[in-house]
């Protein structure tokens, strides 16, 4: 067991001038390095439920009664006919790590308008392990939960212990709501906006249900290594525990049937593990970043991941008849990496991934 350890935050800012920095940290540019021991997840009843009726029309009429019956409710949660887990309270100890301080593709840039689906995530994770561009890893959902939540204040949305409707509106630039972030890490938006994929790590997937082994909403075993979604969205009627870090969602095994537009609200989160070479702009790092921004322009020119993905791995990651028209790479030209085949997919799940 690593020691205990006080939790470490600090800023890596973007472009040359934080090269020399004496106390840059060992992040890429807009990373923050979070990590330390405290405690993660969410007390249960921390939301005043209200459940879907069939038929009903505007069910958040009734948010104000199970608010008022609840005091100190994180939110109201109006709960779907299935709801996914919530992460309960635990000390955990996590290893120094950075991650993106704004969500990709960045400040003051929108969300992806297609996001992420699982096959998509898929090729994510394999482009960023292919290595080159500056150690970039997908997040853990330990490591989503402790740069969103804190590892001293243990928030239960990203930016306090209560649902503010005036905070991180929906449709804006990544950032564009300075108070939509958490005052100990840094972090913006993380759970209250968009939910993220991320890695399930041991740690995660020992408390990921209240009676372990777990399944999520794709009916699979929860195994390390998988790859879920983390957190909820601003949304109120949902599966998903709504603004919280402290939930997640399995959307079963990857297929390449599943390139469409339906992961628009399941976005990437992007971390890396610490080197000193960026505080000190080592030229192999300086690269490594140069290749990174040069993928991050496909979806800055289009406003979608899978001209990235396309570009990155060299093929097309969704096939033209379910992906739909390929938007224009960077420089109006088209996708060009994207004529080859994609590889033969993974077996797909017997049962589609249930709906969110």
């Amino acid at each position: 067991m690593r020691p205990a350890r006080a939790p470490v935050v600090a800023l890596a800012l973007a472009g040359p001038a934080c090269d020399s920095a004496p106390d840059a940290p060992p992040c890429p540019p807009g990373m923050v390095l979070v990590g330390g021991t405290g405690t993660l997840g969410l007390a249960p009843g921390a939301h005043a439920t209200v459940p879907t009726i069939p038929g009903e029309d505007a069910p958040e009429r009734r948010c104000p009664a199970a608010l008022a019956a609840r005091p100190g409710a994180v939110a109201c949660w109006i709960q779907t006919d299935l709801v996914d887990p919530v992460l309960r309270p635990r000390p955990v100890t996590v290893a120094p790590f950075c991650v993106e301080s704004h969500p990709y593709p960045g400040a003051g840039h929108p969300y992806t308008t297609d996001g992420m689906t699982t096959w998509d995530a898929t090729q994510l994770q394999a482009l960023l392990a292919g290595g080159g561009l500056g150690g970039r890893r997908l997040c853990t959902m330990t490591e989503l939960q402790a740069a969103a939540a804190g590892l001293d204040a243990n928030l239960p949305i990203v930016y306090g212990r209560a649902h503010d409707p005036a905070r991180c509106p929906p449709d804006q630039p990544i950032g564009a709501d300075p108070r939509c972030a958490n005052p100990e890490t840094g972090v913006h938006e993380l759970g209250a906006v968009h939910s993220h994929w991320v890695v399930a790590d041991a740690e995660f997937v020992a408390h990921a249900c209240d009676q372990p082994p777990c399944r999520g909403a794709g009916r699979r075993l929860l195994q390390p290594g998988a790859l879920v979604v983390g957190g909820g969205t601003g949304r109120l009627q949902t599966r998903q525990a709504p603004l919280s870090p402290h939930t997640w969602h399995d959307h079963g095994t990857p297929s390449p049937a599943g390139c469409d537009d339906m992961g628009h609200d399941d976005q990437p989160l992007i971390c890396a593990d610490p080197d000193p070479g960026w505080a000190t702009g080592a030229p192999r790092l300086a690269a490594e970043e140069a290749a990174w921004q040069a993928l991050r322009a496909h979806t800055l020119a289009t406003g979608r991941m899978t001209p990235m993905l396309s570009a990155g791995r060299g093929f097309a990651v969704c096939p033209p008849e379910l992906a739909g028209p390929a938007p224009p790479a960077p420089g109006g030209s088209p996708s060009g990496p994207g004529s080859a085949s994609p590889p033969a997919p993974p077996p797909q799940s017997p049962r589609p991934p249930a709906p969110r």
